[in-house]
């Protein structure tokens, strides 16, 4: 082999080993990036309170910016009384589940016109921060 081929033969060795690092620390940035951007969206989702669920969800339209109630909404204050987290949150989940329940007849009376909408494709964790920030009040 003459030098020119083993300069040659170095030069590509050299080649298809930086070749071989800059791929692996690409997949090393892949990798710390897709388990940042999980961590963030977990502890956004984490972060977010229920007074925020309780406005996105759109429940002020109906029950007020303070709870207090409307003319299409009763007021939210003393809810643990009656109900528990997890009532609640199946109420909110279905509240047509629970059109026959003793609780919900005096308000048919007052606001029969309006219906609580389903928030059943809101998850599960967020329905568990609004029913905890609504059980609060």
């Amino acid at each position: 082999m003459t030098n020119a081929q083993k300069w040659v033969l170095l030069f590509f060795a050299l080649f298809i080993v930086f070749l071989v690092i800059t791929y692996m620390s690409n997949k090393e940035e892949e990798t710390y990036s897709k388990n940042y951007n999980q961590e963030n969206a977990t502890s956004a989702q984490d972060s977010e309170t229920g007074l925020s669920i309780y406005k996105s969800a759109g429940c002020a339209s109906c029950h007020g910016e303070q709870l207090a109630g409307t003319d299409d909404g009763p007021a939210l204050f003393k809810l643990s009384e009656k109900w528990s987290k997890k009532e609640l949150i199946n109420f909110l989940r279905n509240p047509n589940d629970f059109s026959k329940d003793d609780r919900i007849a005096k308000y048919k009376e007052k606001f029969g016109n309006s219906f609580m909408p389903s928030f059943n494709t809101i998850d599960a964790k967020k329905l568990g921060k609004l029913a905890e920030y609504l059980l609060s009040k």
